[in-house]
């Protein structure tokens, strides 16, 4: 076998960072292979993956110990066994679909292994390509009614268009993550990297997130019909000769070992709820002129992060 038929063709990654790097995009590009990076949070684009997955963490709970520590070693065992089953799409395991030939697993120490016989090749490799494609474009049409008859037409997004994401995904700082907001925003579209994601341009508090989502993440954000209703923005409050916003409360607070001063609280402006400049993390030495809400904030919240008592 040549170097060259090794190489895979068209690889499908859920962007890690081992395949979205400079190096592995070179390397693709240098060894003809075709990079498809799907969008974030969306299962659908590499179903085959993830059911796969699936069905390996079903074996592996079965078979680990109570300390769930020995995973690893039953990995292996785990592959095979999956290799070794015949798949309900193509009729065949996909050990059968790569060596055409199923593996032996009978041993006998007693004959000599190097004049065992060959296995006999049933099919011809490309006969048997072809007629893998053709159960697997059947099982496609079979399960496509059923698939799409719960799905609606997308909305048709524009670049510069605002849209709500949903936070699904989002590491939120609430307790609570059933009570908290199903959608955040709304955000601007930048780009359209493909037919079904958008790139949106996020807040700068929002890290660890990848910018690009699929279509089904995002709802059109709707303008407010009642626009004389809306109520002005307050003014800035002038302290010790400098503008600053009015703080309306403290709702949680962390640390952050990154900056001078580590101890942060999360404040809310006073008159900007529901806007996107609602809150702000703020370091502890910035909020010596609202003891009061400090102390309020850990009266309340006994086991939240607060200065060091004397």
């Amino acid at each position: 076998m040549s170097f060259q038929s090794t190489v895979p063709s068209y690889v499908t990654s859920d962007r890690g960072s081992e395949f979205v790097s400079h190096f592995f995009c070179f390397l693709g590009t240098t060894l003809g292979m075709r990079l498809h990076f799907t969008s974030g949070y969306h299962l659908e684009a590499n179903g085959q993956v993830e059911w796969t997955n699936q069905t390996l963490e079903q074996y592996l709970r079965v078979y680990y110990n109570y300390q769930q520590d020995n995973w690893s070693e039953l990995l292996l065992l785990a592959e095979f066994a999956y290799n070794n089953t015949p798949s309900a799409t193509t009729g065949v395991s996909p050990f059968f679909a790569n060596k055409e030939y199923y593996p032996n697993l009978s041993v006998y120490p007693e004959r000599n292994i190097a004049s065992s016989r060959a296995y006999d090749f049933v099919l011809n490799l490309d006969e048997l390509q072809d007629t893998l494609k053709e159960e697997i474009a059947k099982a496609q049409r079979q399960y496509q009614p059923s698939a799409n008859s719960h799905r609606q037409q997308p909305p048709d997004f524009q670049v510069g268009q605002l849209v709500f994401v949903r936070s699904q995904y989002f590491q939120m700082t609430r307790p609570s993550k059933k009570l908290s907001e199903k959608y955040l925003g709304p955000y601007e579209i930048i780009a359209q990297p493909s037919l079904q994601s958008f790139t949106l341009c996020l807040l700068d508090t929002i890290r660890a997130t990848h910018l690009v989502f699929h279509i089904s993440m995002l709802e059109p954000a709707t303008s407010n019909t009642f626009q004389q209703r809306s109520e002005p923005l307050p003014a800035l409050v002038i302290i010790n000769g400098e503008p600053e916003y009015e703080i309306s409360k403290i709702v949680n607070s962390k640390i952050d070992c990154w900056r001078t001063c580590k101890l942060l609280y999360k404040v809310i402006w006073l008159g900007y709820e529901d806007t996107d400049n609602d809150s702000k993390w703020l370091p502890a030495t910035k909020l010596e002129h609202a003891k009061e809400l400090l102390n309020d904030f850990h009266l309340k919240y006994l086991s939240k992060l607060g200065p060091l008592q004397p």
